[in-house]
């Protein structure tokens, strides 16, 4: 994007045996845009990199991405066709990640379905991922079944929204949002259930392709809106 940074530190993955799914779904590489406390490399990060360099207009990064389009990073702004609405601004609150306080997930007119109090925005996840005993409880609710380790509902199903609500606001995913793939008249949903020592939802590219996401690296903070497919790509 006409961005350079000098004598950069790249990190060479020479055995790839420990890298779940990697003969399957092989990729050419990890781009951090987290925090310090997560690198494992004692130099600058990729967006610390970029903003000392003073090449970005504003210290900002924005992500469009769609299901039917290519998908779009900025560095430095947001793209603003592909924006739909006002943004919601919401606080980090653990560097860890790009982490938000969690008021609730709410399932229809369910208002709350988790106890969880942290959601981390993350590109990397393909998927919404939750822990186990309240994915569980949410599959159960909506009848959903379980196909070679992936939950999937019937298209035609009258499903409520699943919402995730920080900022003041809901962020809802309806069964068409939730869907990633079709096999005859059954939807595979993206959902899956995680482990980790910190309860935490992470809110994939599932997430990510219906709300547009900007991360405030100065401020510290991740502004949400609905995204829209009509940019003109070239």
């Amino acid at each position: 994007g006409g961005l350079t940074l000098t004598n950069f530190t790249f990190a060479e993955v020479d055995n790839t045996s420990g890298l779940k799914n990697w003969g399957s779904m092989p990729f050419d590489g990890v781009l951090g845009l987290g925090f310090q406390s997560t690198s494992r490399s004692p130099g600058l990060t990729v967006i610390q990199a970029l903003v000392q360099s003073g090449e970005l207009e504003k210290p900002v990064f924005g992500f469009y991405l769609a299901r039917d389009s290519p998908g779009e990073l900025v560095f430095g702004g947001v793209d603003p066709s592909h924006v739909a609405s006002e943004f919601t601004w919401v606080d980090v609150v653990r560097e860890a990640w790009w982490a938000v306080t969690l008021d609730s997930v709410k399932l229809g007119s369910i208002l709350s379905v988790s106890s969880t109090p942290m959601a981390i925005v993350d590109s990397g996840t393909s998927m919404i991922a939750g822990p186990q005993r309240e994915v569980d409880a949410i599959i159960a609710m909506i009848g959903a079944q379980t196909i070679q380790g992936m939950y999937v509902v019937g298209c035609d199903a009258q499903l409520p929204t699943l919402g995730f609500a920080f900022g003041g606001r809901d962020f809802n995913l309806s069964i068409q949002d939730l869907t990633v793939d079709r096999v005859g008249n059954l939807c595979v949903l993206g959902i899956q259930s995680i482990g980790m020592g910190t309860p935490m939802w992470v809110l994939g590219d599932i997430f990510m392709r219906k709300y547009y996401v900007q991360f405030d690296w100065g401020q510290r903070r991740l502004g949400f809106a609905l995204a829209s497919a009509s940019a003109n790509l070239v």
